[in-house]
């Protein structure tokens, strides 16, 4: 089994993230509508209404007050243009820049761009945030071991992109994609009065494995890690190319070692991808990532970031 392979395939999702998809660019559209029918308002942009005359054109730059890894640049790129502002990209997603740094230049009409102003930036800001601390994460710990986000994102796609564009995993996009049994699957599964709710639930998933692009389910100790690599081993001996997924849940280091080691000292190892999860952050990642796990996966990646700061300047 290739585990690197197998890891890709199960949880990075980040070349569907670009305007170029049509489910993508869907979203972005309705996304980005969203946020500024909630910053306008019935009434728009009252002061650059009051202050500016109708149809004058205004020159600005955006530009970088912090160092850090670029993202959003398509989004904001597609924004821009649909109100009819020419831009010069001067910069590209995944670029690393320093303060001072000029990102785009801007030519248009001064209401538009002064509408738009928060929003771009925030985008920006943001996801370019988001990027710079997946790769700051990942430098960490010497790329030993690939880094995913969660489901705990405020931005979806946009989140997911932003780890993406700073070389971290996007894992599963959304409910739709792909099977995940939670804890609370399983205590659902206890209200069933199921006695073994790990091995019927991965039972339960792999009768519709087509649809899924991975299995994965979390587990919360030993014995249910250990159930659920038997239980995978014995379903893939029909199927071996489903990427299948144990979760060592809100698991210290020392015992996710131990685990890994009972694995592979009862030829288990061989059937599962590890991924640990829950309270990895910059002061504990170097420990988790000598555990032997294949990823980590982090909230923290976008419930914790530092919004790079990134300014509009009209010339």
């Amino acid at each position: 089994m290739d585990r690197k392979k197998l890891l890709e395939k199960a949880f990075q999702r980040g070349n569907l993230l670009t305007v170029k998809n049509k489910l993508y660019k869907s979203w972005i559209d309705k996304f980005i509508i969203d946020e500024m029918k909630g910053d306008i308002g019935l009434k728009g942009d009252i002061t650059s209404n009051n202050i500016l005359k109708n149809g004058k054109n205004i020159k600005a730059v955006i530009y970088s007050r912090s160092n850090g890894i670029l993202a959003g640049m398509e989004e904001v790129s597609l924004l821009l243009k649909e109100f009819k502002i020419r831009i010069k990209q001067l910069k590209k997603d995944g670029s690393k820049i320093k303060k001072g740094s000029k990102l785009i230049l801007l030519e248009g009409n001064g209401k538009n761009i002064l509408k738009l102003e928060r929003a771009i930036l925030d985008v920006l800001s943001r996801m370019s945030g988001i990027a710079t601390l997946t790769n700051s994460l990942l430098k960490k710990i010497k790329n030993k071991v690939p880094i995913a986000s969660t489901r705990k994102i405020e931005w979806r796609y946009l989140d997911k992109k932003a780890v993406y564009v700073g070389g971290g995993l996007t894992h599963r996009l959304a409910l739709w994609e792909s099977i995940l049994i939670k804890d609370n699957h399983l205590a659902a599964l206890r209200r069933e009065k199921v006695k073994d709710v790990v091995g019927t639930a991965l039972e339960r998933a792999w009768k519709n494995k087509k649809k899924s692009i991975f299995i994965e389910t979390e587990t919360a100790n030993e014995k249910q890690a250990i159930r659920a690599a038997e239980k995978f081993r014995e379903l893939k001996i029909k199927s071996n190319d489903m990427p299948c997924l144990v979760m060592l849940d809100n698991m210290n280091p020392k015992k996710i070692k131990r685990i890994v080691k009972k694995l592979k000292a009862k030829k288990l190892f061989n059937y599962v991808l590890i991924e640990a999860s829950g309270g990895i952050n910059p002061i504990n990642i170097k420990e988790y990532a000598k555990t032997g796990v294949d990823v980590l996966s982090l909230g923290y990646l976008t419930t914790s970031l530092h919004s790079l700061n990134i300014k509009l300047k009209v010339m």
